[in-house]
């Protein structure tokens, strides 16, 4: 729904709140085209909606420049490294401050827009391509951004491992500069995009060459301060607290946008979201960067100084599998998990009907690109009851019916924690005594799913708790192990200490690219005995051919298919139980105008805060 007066944009009230058909605007991202460039549309068939909403970007050069709005966030940003941390909160930050080579325009979503790279072209047969830069970029501590700065940067991801946009650089041969603003590239092989936003080969934030040659090993660097090129600059942090940058317009030319229009811009860290909206309604903050839940916007939905606004999901919520584990390590097992999780309670009384039943890999917004059924090409069917309450005797059916690794009988309780009058056997054993842990020692008890403890994150908490009520239900001993969101980092992305872990995307591209870094071998640390960061905690290797014939088919259609391929190859391997495509909750203040509505949300996108200004 899109309202072209941005003073009467329709926010969320209890009517939407109630009924799911009442969300806001959605996006079918587009694909790569650009300047004079022969790189074509991978995505033209896209038929979602495109529209942006809020207050509309700005070229007006009378608009009074001032104000500092205040970004609540949720946690402790936990490193300041873009190359290892997933931590949405420092990402909050360093998207402030790290530009793109390309973008989507909120006004022409559907096509990529030029940004650091002005102009660009690509031959797909000789598979060399040309890219000019912007002029006018320029560092926050005065150094210019340029083509030799841009070559090194990507010369330097070439030559490293393990860093998580290996999937987009190792496509890359060679790049160079042959002037200032002037480069020339050669890929590898065909792939499936060069210059698109988020997906292409190219979709890496540009990062300052002359910091960076300075970093022997890119896994230990966490900078205090960062020196950005995107509208602001580092102007002081209380760690913990807050941090805060000034805007700085001259770091951006004006022919991308004539802000920040702002003075400044605080980031403000908050121990626990009640506090936080507290806040929001007392005047002292401006923004929620994460999402909130729906009870949430219940809060504020009468609010005469916050608007609550309300978009559809571009990423997903999800329980990763500890394959390296029994009963993990197989597949069946692993499937019948999707019989057992509260699918129903999380998406009729959690979230009040703001969210979308998962499956795929691939979030709802992105139609063309998921497989056209559960029954085409998977044959097993969507892992729920009709109505999405437990079937206990169907999935304890499933298990004795499975042929995978394990045989599964189910007797008399043993366990403290099975609540049903049967419990499970793995190969004849109690699965207290079968389940493993990485070195494929036995006896470990019961299977443990690893959540964010409620305070930080009371929905998923729930529902994992639900979750893991429905498997001692069904004879399954488990337990649910809270672990604060800023240790779950080195837990389960360096040791892989874990049986189940619930996380989420909050948001991903389309499924074309992305597949590569996070669900492909080349991201596995198989034996855990690696202590760098790798993005595929789960171990899954499977789908390696499926997703290497995507990101190497070039032609549209035949990437589309091959696209659906893999994710319903993923989809029936199960390395991940997709909960939900949340609907993303935003609060902001009346104090301040110019978000810029999206798919995703208002607040991870560029134009909002190149575009915000005192109301």
């Amino acid at each position: 729904m899109r309202d072209d007066n941005p003073d009467t944009e329709p926010l969320v009230d209890r009517r939407s709140i109630l009924r799911y058909g009442a969300v806001g605007g959605a996006i079918g991202l587009a694909g790569c085209t650009g300047g004079d460039g022969t790189d074509t549309a991978t995505d033209a068939t896209d038929t979602q909606s495109s529209t942006a909403e809020g207050t509309p970007l700005s070229t007006d050069e009378d608009i009074e420049r001032g104000g500092k709005p205040v970004v609540g966030l949720g946690a402790e940003p936990q490193a300041f490294n873009p190359l290892v941390t997933s931590d949405s909160d420092a990402w909050a930050i360093m998207d402030r401050m790290y530009p793109y080579p390309t973008v989507r325009d909120p006004a022409d979503v559907e096509n990529t827009h030029p940004y650091v790279f002005n102009d660009w072209s690509f031959d797909p047969d000789s598979l060399t391509g040309e890219v000019t830069i912007t002029e006018g970029f320029q560092w926050s501590d005065g150094e210019t951004l340029d083509a030799e700065g841009v070559a090194w940067w990507f010369q330097y991801l070439m030559e490293q491992s393990g860093h998580r946009y290996e999937s987009n650089t190792n496509q890359l041969a060679s790049i160079e500069a042959t002037g200032e603003y002037s480069l020339e590239f050669e890929l590898e092989s065909t792939t499936a995009a060069v210059f698109t936003p988020e997906t292409g080969v190219f979709a890496v934030p540009i990062l300052p060459a002359h910091v960076w040659q300075d970093i022997d090993d890119y896994t230990q660097y966490s900078p205090d301060e960062l020196i950005g090129a995107q509208g602001f600059e580092w102007a002081d942090s209380n760690p913990g607290n807050w941090y805060e940058l000034n805007a700085n317009p001259d770091t951006l030319p004006d022919e991308i946008h004539e802000g920040p229009y702002i003075e400044s811009l605080r980031f403000r860290v908050f121990g626990d979201m009640t506090t936080l909206i507290q806040e929001l309604q007392r005047g002292n903050v401006d923004l929620t960067y994460n999402s909130i839940t729906p009870n949430r916007a219940f809060q504020l939905q009468d609010a005469d100084s916050v608007k609550v606004w309300n978009s559809r999901a571009r990423g997903y919520n999800y329980i990763a599998h500890n394959m390296r584990r029994v009963p993990f390590d197989d597949k069946p097992f692993r499937q019948s998990l999707g019989f057992i999780y509260p699918f129903n309670y999380l998406q009729s009384q959690l979230r009040r009907g703001l969210t979308e039943t998962g499956d795929y890999v691939a979030a709802g917004v992105y139609e063309p690109w998921r497989p056209d059924s559960f029954d085409e090409p998977i044959e097993h069917g969507p892992y729920m009851t009709d109505d999405g309450q437990l079937d206990v005797e169907q999935a304890r059916e499933f298990l004795r019916n499975a042929d995978g690794e394990h045989d599964y009988t189910f007797g008399p309780v043993e366990s403290e924690q099975v609540t049903g009058d049967q419990e499970i056997r793995v190969d004849g054993e109690l699965l207290t005594d079968a389940h493993t842990n990485n070195d494929g020692e036995g006896g470990q008890g019961p299977i443990s799913l690893v959540i964010t403890p409620p305070s930080t994150a009371p929905v998923e908490a729930q529902a994992g708790a639900r979750f893991v009520e429905n498997l001692n239900e069904v004879g399954i001993p488990a337990e649910t192990q809270p672990v604060a969101e800023g240790s779950q980092n080195s837990l389960i992305w360096v040791q892989e200490d874990f049986d189940m872990w619930s996380s989420g995307w909050i948001w991903m591209p389309k499924p074309h690219m992305y597949m590569g870094f996070w669900l492909t071998s080349g991201s596995v640390d198989a034996d855990s005995s690696s202590d760098e960061v790798h993005l595929n905690p789960m171990g899954y290797t499977n789908a390696d051919d499926l997703i290497s014939a995507v990101q190497t088919t070039y032609e549209p259609e035949a990437q589309r298919q091959a696209t659906k391929e893999a994710l319903a190859r993923v989809y029936e391997d199960q390395p991940v139980l997709v909960t939900e495509y949340p609907n993303r909750l935003h609060a902001s203040s009346n104090t301040f105008e110019g978000w810029v509505k999206v798919p995703g949300g208002i607040t991870q996108n560029p134009w909002t805060y190149l575009n915000v200004r005192e109301a």
